[in-house]
């Protein structure tokens, strides 16, 4: 009952997101088309400069990255599931960074605590998206090097992943802003990843919540039921 009851009290949170993220997307296309408006409007009064077609340019190429990244959160992903070991998925999406993990100068752990085979109904390819937009969060935390540690237990009817790192951790602001649809304090960082694995989650029944501390790292954790059950 209390974990229907955190699934119901997620599925909330994530339709005040999405009030939220349209209200985002109004700001983040306002501002261009403003830019577009004022240049287009000098140029007909004969007043524009040589050079403003760049300003112009760079506006409309705001816009369409925009819309790029509206499509990439709006998409409807059909889940493929399938019976799978959980410790093999997350050991193959490890082993599939390991050169760049290394290059990072970062040492990933894995302790699996289940009695058996660690089996469970998910999407694969979606799963392993998500534990790797996490691990790259926790990269970007440790610009110097450290360890992330992910567990993985069994919890009755559900399985639960806990993935924690030794990063520089996330102010309150920060975390309290984590999963929200175009946030992001990464340079190149489009503020999408955090909000893709959150709905991915949700959208295999489970929960994805974010505890972390300035300078003690963070902490993601992840519950998923063994067996899904769809609409």
């Amino acid at each position: 009952m209390e974990f229907e009851s955190s699934i119901k009290a997620s599925q909330q949170q994530d339709s005040f997101g999405m009030e939220l993220m349209a209200s985002t997307l109004a700001h983040e296309i306002r501002n261009p088309l403003q830019i577009l408006r004022l240049q287009i409007e000098s140029a007909m009064r004969g007043a524009a400069p040589n050079n403003s077609i760049y300003p112009i340019l760079k506006s409309l190429e705001r816009i369409e990255k925009v819309v790029d990244k509206v499509q990439r959160i709006s998409q409807k992903h059909d889940l493929q599931i399938e019976t799978q070991n959980l410790q093999e998925v997350i050991e193959e999406t490890i082993a599939s960074a390991r050169i760049w993990l290394q290059a990072a100068g970062i040492e990933v752990k894995i302790k699996t605590f289940w009695e058996g085979q660690a089996l469970i109904q998910i999407d694969r390819e979606l799963m392993q998206q998500v534990i790797l937009n996490i691990v790259k969060n926790s990269v970007q935390s440790m610009p110097d090097g450290g360890s992330i540690e992910i567990e993985v237990s069994e919890c009755e009817d559900a399985a639960e992943i806990n993935i924690s790192d030794t990063g520089s951790g996330m102010t309150p602001e920060v975390l309290a802003a984590y999963g929200t649809p175009f946030f992001t304090t990464s340079a190149d960082g489009n503020g999408l990843g955090s909000s893709f694995c959150k709905s991915i989650v949700t959208m295999h029944r489970g929960l994805f919540r974010v505890s972390s501390q300035e300078g003690k790292g963070t902490n993601v954790y992840i519950r998923l039921p063994k067996f899904f059950e769809g609409n």
